[in-house]
């Protein structure tokens, strides 16, 4: 295990991890910590730890913690070379954490959003990667791309929608419930789907924006690209949808009460999590993934499978979850933490 006991007492017991990225060079991870406690909710007041990971150091040295209790809601990711090297971390608020060795760590500025004449601001729903590069996305309906320089670019091919500009407070009111994106994906940087609220879909074609019909309202929630150019959609029920285009179809029902927090391709198989477990698409069905005719998830992988990320390359995927983490290296999986073989 990339902890020991005494490492563990230090960074993790009392932490959840909530979210997890791959880093940007062979044997970089990265993690979100947040404070455990007993009320219902986490409240952005509790403590919230980066982790990054450099596997190759010896176990005291391994670590870079930052620490803070001003960061609530937040999800991870990384970028690569040849747009950027680092880690970076963002709340509901587009307040940022960023850490790239020997170069910079901690607090940014926020991501700029000029709200003026939209009688709303923007919040942020999830930091994901497409390629190399890294995008914050959310409301309404906006998505900043990571860009050099610790900066973002708003992408200003997709339209505020109209209620934001109306002036009417009703109608602004219902907008922002349902106009937010969800999950972002894609073949390449050309070639990308943005999903989110009352079955939003957008494509970019490597020159412009374009809305596609989809056939349902509800929420979409995971958006993933698989092999030969199929795309598969995850909506706020947990339903599976597939497709491409304008041509989509409903592949599989689920009707979870919690939507997939992530879906990624990875090993020729579609993968989703949520608070529930990881599922894997066998045939036209999702399956838990520990229950799969084939390959299944040993138990001690699937206590820790709720979040998901893989490599650029394809070669790898983690997964995140409770107080452990797991790596796939496209062969075996290798069991990272896990907290109850860490405590007293």
């Amino acid at each position: 295990m990339i902890f020991d006991k005494d490492m563990w007492a230090k960074i993790g017991k009392g932490f959840f991890v909530k979210d997890c990225t791959i880093g940007f060079e062979d044997g970089r991870l990265g993690f979100l910590l947040v404070a455990e406690n007993d009320a219902g909710h986490r409240d952005e007041a509790w403590e919230t730890r980066l982790v990054a990971v450099k596997l190759e150091l010896p176990v005291d040295r391994r670590f870079f913690v930052r620490t803070g209790d001003n960061l609530g809601s937040s999800t991870l990711s990384s970028a690569w070379t040849p747009n950027q090297s680092e880690f970076v971390m963002v709340d509901t608020s587009r307040r940022v954490w960023s850490y790239k060795p020997k170069e910079y760590k901690g607090s940014e500025a926020p991501i700029p959003f000029d709200s003026k004449g939209h009688h709303y601001g923007s919040a942020v729903a999830k930091v994901v990667r497409v390629g190399t590069t890294a995008y914050a996305l959310g409301s309404p309906f906006r998505i900043f791309q990571r860009i050099k320089g610790q900066q973002w670019k708003e992408i200003t091919g997709i339209p505020i929608p109209a209620a934001f500009v109306s002036g009417d407070r009703k109608k602004i009111i219902d907008a922002v419930g349902d106009s937010a994106f969800h999950d972002l994906a894609g073949f390449a940087d050309s070639d990308m789907y943005a999903v989110g609220d009352a079955g939003t879909v957008w494509h970019f074609d490597g020159k412009r924006w374009q809305q596609i019909p989809f056939p349902t309202n509800v929420p979409l929630y995971t958006v993933a690209c698989g092999e030969n150019g199929d795309v598969y959609m995850t909506d706020i029920r947990g339903n599976l949808w597939k497709g491409g285009g304008a041509k989509w179809s409903l592949l599989c029902e689920m009707d979870q009460s919690l939507p997939f927090k992530d879906a990624a391709w990875f090993n020729g198989r579609l993968w989703c999590a949520n608070d529930y477990g990881m599922y894997v698409l066998e045939g036209e069905k999702l399956v838990a993934a520990h229950t799969a005719r084939i390959d299944p998830i040993p138990n001690e992988v699937a206590l820790h499978s709720h979040r998901i990320d893989v490599s650029p390359d394809g070669k790898q995927m983690l997964v995140c979850g409770g107080d452990g983490a797991a790596l796939h290296d496209g062969k075996k999986w290798n069991l990272l933490f896990s907290g109850m073989s860490l405590g007293d």
